[in-house]
């Protein structure tokens, strides 16, 4: 009988140990060869990388947006942070074109009445056109809504809260705050999984704010994004111990970054995917151009084949980007001298002028 408790006993003992080992309970912590996890690293520099410097993005800086027009009235999915709202209103629709041949669709409250909503469309808009083509890309929705309430983006949309809006505008801070939302839209799913993002994350051992640090796979994209835009492409406007300490903190997220090859219309570089797309796919920019009734038929039925060939690629998951280089270049043939000089003379609509920032209370 002793016998048989012993063997019982051993075989619970053996059976205790294989289980620990196997969701990996040890009697003491191993030495690890990887690098620290940048989560139990070094302070961060920053809080949230937004408020860092109001002058990466001025009024002097260009703007992609075009136009917009009245797209009547519908009952649409509009998410609110305000509590007790309902997500679903008959929304007041626009279409927003861009110079480099994007369109969105914005969504405003129906609480602006009608001219308050296409008020509220132009304010924001020219504003939108300023960030890079890489992280508007994936925004197809913009909407708004009164109420003092945190921006937000992801999916394919980004929400706009206008009263917080117009703190941010007093603080100079809107178009950064708008990159960051624009990233989670554009570039979150394609990055913060990635390998090499993470392996960059690891490498760096370090966390540009404390926001990324809190959160390392939903905001560290965006927040470090907004740092790396201003130390390649706005160094002229922060100083030299803010770069310092950009590039010491993040040195392989910047890397990882620049091997992207990103559009950074109308920051810098040509326009995507072409100038005359635009006028293929919006009507208003047609009108704008004067064209012949040959040209309006023309243009019309490469719009309809234009969406024909981008739904194919949908389905199959590819890149439109080709598709609609080559529509621009059949575009572009069925122009005069004059509209194509028209189509790449056309001055962006420039954000209002920014709020002098208020001085702080001691």
């Amino acid at each position: 009988m002793m016998n048989k408790a012993r063997y019982a006993f051993l075989s619970l003992m053996a059976f205790l140990v294989l289980a620990a080992s196997a969701v990996g309970v040890r009697a003491e912590p191993a030495k690890s060869t990887k690098p620290a996890k940048p989560s139990q690293s070094v302070k961060p520099p920053f809080g949230g990388t937004i408020f860092v410097n109001r002058n990466i993005i001025t009024n002097e800086d260009p703007s992609a947006f075009k136009c917009v027009v009245p797209a009547g009235r519908a009952e649409v999915g509009m998410f609110d942070r305000r509590p007790k709202q309902p997500h679903k209103v008959n929304a007041y629709l626009f279409t927003a074109t861009f110079t480099d041949g994007q369109t969105m669709e914005i969504r405003v409250n129906p609480e602006f009445g009608a001219e308050g909503a296409l008020a509220q469309a132009k304010i924001y808009l020219p504003y939108i056109g300023q960030m890079p083509y890489t992280v508007r890309r994936d925004i197809k929705r913009v909407l708004i809504h009164k109420g003092k309430k945190g921006f937000g983006g992801g999916g394919a949309g980004i929400l706009i809260h206008t009263d917080m809006g117009e703190s941010y505008m007093k603080s100079g801070i809107l178009t950064e705050t708008l990159i960051h939302e624009a990233s989670h839209t554009s570039l979150d799913h394609r990055h913060s999984g990635a390998k090499g993002w993470l392996e960059a994350q690891e490498k760096d051992g370090a966390f540009i704010s404390g926001y990324s640090k809190s959160h390392p796979r939903r905001e560290d994209v965006a927040e470090t994004y907004l740092m790396y835009f201003a130390v390649r492409y706005k160094p002229d406007r922060i100083d030299q111990k803010l770069k310092d300490t950009i590039i010491k903190t993040v040195p392989n997220r910047i890397k990882y970054f620049d091997s992207l090859n990103l559009n950074m219309y109308p920051v810098a570089g040509p326009k995507a995917p072409g100038s005359a797309i635009a006028a293929v796919q919006t009507e208003a920019l047609r009108k704008e151009l004067k064209l012949n009734a040959e040209q309006t038929a023309k243009f019309k039925t490469l719009g309809q084949e234009l969406d024909e060939e981008i739904k194919k690629l949908k389905k199959q998951k590819a890149d439109t980007r080709a598709i609609k280089t080559q529509f621009d270049k059949k575009a572009l043939a069925l122009l005069t001298a004059a509209q194509i000089k028209s189509l790449e003379t056309t001055k962006s609509t420039p954000p209002p002028p920014r709020a002098k920032q208020e001085p702080k209370k001691k």
